[in-house]
């Protein structure tokens, strides 16, 4: 291995255990090391089999400091990387960056706060990580087959594809096969494959082809024209989304609020339904029950939508669906096509499959277009329920 190394590789591949072969030498040679996480729940295993293995040599172990300093001299810290300066004024033999593609800002965190610690003891760097699509953790992957690059080197087991999870001898090869046939092709191509996919985990295609550039006003209402709105709820920090699409599947209408009482919430709902005759589905779930009955009772046509893990799935497949077959036109709204680009999936520790807007982000947007979508284009279901 060089100085600094890509390392992508599928998941359950052994990034931990790879990375404790990595800092364990330095550490037994009397120098300090790092691991770097995205966030704090990515250390609480990685913390818990280091300390296990270096306990017959360890002089002192900080909890709260998540450090740990060997009878060598040797030390290890650990990081999250939600504090974009960590690590600042340490110096470091190697480190390892777990979970790399998944860092927000890993560029700068690199650049600005990481690599110089690395200075003074002329030390390397691993990036571990699945990949997720072409972000830095994608450059340091292209920097190690960059023959102008010599203290790169990008670990892989084909082109554009890193170390996949079948590799992993401990792995039944059933498992991985059982995986294949229940999981999305692109989920099980970047998550088992290791493969940097164009559009990562995105759920969602075609989405700059399907938006009018420079339409971002709303339409006025044609009695002409069928109309169905979507309405997605706010909680506490959300926003409360109304999405209205006509038969076509052309976006007319989009309002976004948040922080205003349930009694203004409803009158806007009630404001655009009637303006523009809609059908309204209606996100039912937890407030959204006492809501439905109160725009039922006051006169609108208006389905109730119970999410559910199947029926949050059918919804959102059935909005990627419209869009990759150019079934939605969309109007130029940033905020809308910044939540659908965003919008990913993500293979759960139990293997499932789960679609969700990226941590600290919101999927308002999304939801109340989905619902718009799933009721413009499924009329004989509005009409059962």
């Amino acid at each position: 291995m060089k100085r600094f190394n890509c390392v992508p590789c599928g998941r359950r591949f052994g990034k931990t255990t790879m990375g404790l072969h990595r800092l364990t030498p330095p550490m037994l040679e009397g120098f300090p090391v790092g691991w770097f996480a995205p966030r704090f729940k990515y250390l609480t295993e990685v913390w818990r089999d280091f300390r296990r293995v270096l306990k017959p040599i360890t002089r002192h172990k900080d909890e709260s400091q998540r450090r740990i300093e060997l009878v060598t001299g040797g030390s290890i810290e650990f990081w999250s990387l939600e504090d974009g300066d960590a690590g600042r004024s340490r110096k470091y033999k190697r480190i390892v960056i777990d979970e790399a593609a998944k860092v927000k800002n890993l560029e700068q965190a690199w650049t600005q706060a990481i690599r110089p610690t690395l200075t003074d003891f002329r030390g390397g760097a691993d990036f571990y990580s699945t990949p997720k699509g072409r972000n830095f953790f994608w450059k340091t992957f292209t920097y190690g087959l960059d023959p102008l690059r010599p203290d790169w080197a990008t670990w892989s087991d084909g082109p554009n594809r890193g170390l996949p999870t079948f590799l992993n001898p401990f792995i039944d090869p059933q498992e991985i096969e059982d995986l294949r046939r229940g999981l999305p092709e692109r989920v099980f191509r970047q998550e088992l494959l290791a493969e940097f996919l164009e559009d990562a985990g995105g759920v969602f295609r075609g989405v700059a082809e399907a938006v009018d550039q420079g339409r971002s006003q709303n339409d006025a209402p044609d009695r002409h024209r069928h109309y169905t709105a979507g309405v997605d709820l706010a909680r506490v920090e959300d926003f409360t989304v109304i999405c209205v699409l006509d038969a076509l599947g052309r976006q007319v209408y989009f309002e976004r609020f948040n922080q205003i009482s349930w009694e203004r919430q409803i009158a806007a709902v009630v404001a655009v339904a009637e303006a523009y005759d809609a059908d309204v589905v209606l996100d039912s779930t937890g407030v959204g029950d006492p809501i439905f009955e109160r725009l039922r009772n006051a006169g609108l046509s208006v389905v109730p939508y119970a999410f559910t893990n199947a029926s949050k799935e059918a919804l959102i497949n059935h909005l990627a669906m419209s869009i990759e077959q150019g079934k939605i036109r969309l109007m130029d709204l940033e905020e809308q096509t910044a939540e659908l680009l965003a919008y990913e999936y993500e293979l759960t520790p139990s293997r499932n499959v789960r679609m969700n807007a990226p941590e600290g982000m919101h999927d308002d947007c999304v939801i109340g277009l989905a619902l718009a979508a799933w009721g413009a284009t499924n009329q004989k279901w509005i009409e059962v329920l």
